[in-house]
Formats: C-alpha cells, sequence, structure tokens
C-alpha cells in the first residue's frame, strides 16, 4: 500500500491508496484480506465489508470517517468499508506443524490451480513474493492446515509480521476448507463479502506458524469459513470470520472444479 497524501477535513482523514500488483488475488484484483489488512491498520480487531473489486494499480481515496469507520472510495462509488468489530468463533485446538506439512502435501492447488499467481496460495509464486500457504485436509478432522514461515520482508523493525500480511495469510485458507469440506460437485461460485479479523498476539516473521481453516455455516447464498494462525507451541496468535457469497463469477466452490 503506497499513500499518496493526508489531508484533514474537519474530523475527515483521506489519503489516496493504490494497492501494488504484488498483492493480488484474481489476475488484476487485489486479494480481499490484503485490502481488509489496509484498511483495519492499526486496529486490532476489525471486519471489512467488500462492495466490489478492487483493481490493483489504481488509485483510490482512503478515506476516514468521524465515527472511526474506513472507506476504500473511487470517485462517489465504495468498494470497501472497515470498523471495529470482534471474531465470534469457537476455535478448533491447534494442529502440530509436522501435521499440518502432512496436510500441505495434500494440497490441490499443487497440481492445477486455477489462479497461480494469487498472493496467498499460488504456486507460482516464489518464496519472499507470495505467502505460499498451501493447505491440505487434516486426517481425521474436519479443517484444512498448512505451515506459514513469513519471509522477513514481511515485518516491521521489530520482525513482527505487518498486520495486512496476517490479514492476506487468512482469506485463501477459510476459502480452501469450504472447498474441500463442501460439495465436490457444485458449480457454484463465491466471493469475499466480509471479511472479520483478531490480531490477538505479534506473529513473529521468519518464524514457522500453522495456519488453520474450517467450514462454519452455510445459508443459500453464504457460505462462511473460520481461520486461525497458531505458534508451533500452540498459542493462538490471530483468528478470522470469512462471509463468501454465491455469485456469477469468482472462485468456484466444487472441489471437482480443481482436480
Amino acid at each position: 500500500m503506497y499513500p499518496g497524501f493526508l489531508l484533514g477535513v474537519g474530523m475527515m482523514l483521506m489519503a489516496t491508496t493504490v494497492i501494488d500488483p504484488r498483492f493480488n488475488g484474481f489476475p488484476d484484483i487485489a486479494l480481499g484480506g490484503y485490502v481488509g489488512g489496509v484498511l483495519a491498520r492499526g486496529h486490532a480487531k476489525a471486519e471489512v465489508i467488500l462492495r466490489r473489486p478492487v483493481r490493483l494499480d489504481k488509485a483510490y481515496r482512503m478515506v476516514a470517517e468521524p465515527d472511526g469507520t474506513r472507506v476504500l472510495r473511487d470517485g462517489s462509488d465504495v468498494l470497501a468499508v472497515s470498523c471495529d468489530a470482534r471474531v465470534d468463533l469457537e476455535v478448533p485446538r491447534p494442529v502440530d506443524l509436522e501435521t499440518s506439512k502432512i496436510a500441505s502435501e495434500n494440497y490441490v492447488g499443487r497440481r492445477r490451480h486455477l489462479v497461480p499467481t494469487c498472493f496467498n496460495c499460488g504456486p507460482l509464486r516464489q518464496e519472499g513474493d507470495g505467502l505460499r500457504i498451501f493447505p491440505g485436509k487434516v486426517v481425521g478432522r474436519d479443517l484444512v492446515a498448512a505451515p506459514w514461515t513469513p519471509s522477513a520482508c514481511l515485518a516491521d523493525s521489530n520482525g513482527t509480521v505487518e498486520s495486512e500480511f496476517i490479514w492476506s495469510a487468512l482469506d485463501c485458507p477459510t476459502i480452501w476448507a469450504l472447498v474441500v469440506l463442501g460439495r465436490p460437485d457444485t458449480d457454484e461460485r463465491a466471493v469475499t463479502a466480509r471479511l472479520a479479523v483478531d490480531l490477538i498476539s505479534p506473529v513473529p516473521a521468519s518464524l514457522p506458524q500453522v495456519v488453520m481453516g474450517w467450514k462454519v455455516a452455510e445459508t443459500e447464498r453464504t457460505r462462511v469459513a473460520g481461520g486461525a494462525i497458531y505458534s508451533t507451541a500452540g498459542r493462538l496468535l490471530a483468528t478470522a470470520e470469512h462471509t463468501l457469497v454465491t455469485t456469477e463469477w469468482g472462485v468456484p466452490m466444487g472441489l471437482n472444479r480443481w482436480r
């Protein structure tokens, strides 16, 4: 994220914001988790509502409203809104590092990935460039997991991973949980409508962590998943609740579409 200028208008703050092409989900579209992390920067508990796709390498206005709401605008159009919120989930017990490595070996996207350059889970992204989080089904449990060693380039001067990359890390694993644990033959597609994240404890860079995702709920048009980042000692570092809505475009939700 590259802020251009910051102006005070009464109690309202505005900044120009450009999402670098590195942080893509779909080609030419910013990863929803990264957008949420940018808007929620400085807030430990927040949610982002994504209303429209955020294009890469384009200048937008990021507005902090007097009530604390943060809004990403393209002219008069609202693309995303972030505000303080809680993540109220029952979090499963942690998966140990070795188990997460075994699960990751079964990552469907290793063999065939429909978006192979995704910043989070794309296998064509190199170490230090993409996050390379490859979640697979955990044997005997209804969740997916993957090891993740955040690159030092994602950290601040204290060696702590910047919050927008924590948000990014919790994006795709929660979607993969819905794909892997859902109906394999469905033709449905879905996109992120809401992502809420609770940053519980700092995530150190250059050390292995475990990222998990699981299915929470399903309605006629929505799919809800939970996510968590654990330290290898089993300490809960961050949680997420990810709500997707079915649409005509987006992520294929049927596992067989990925095989």
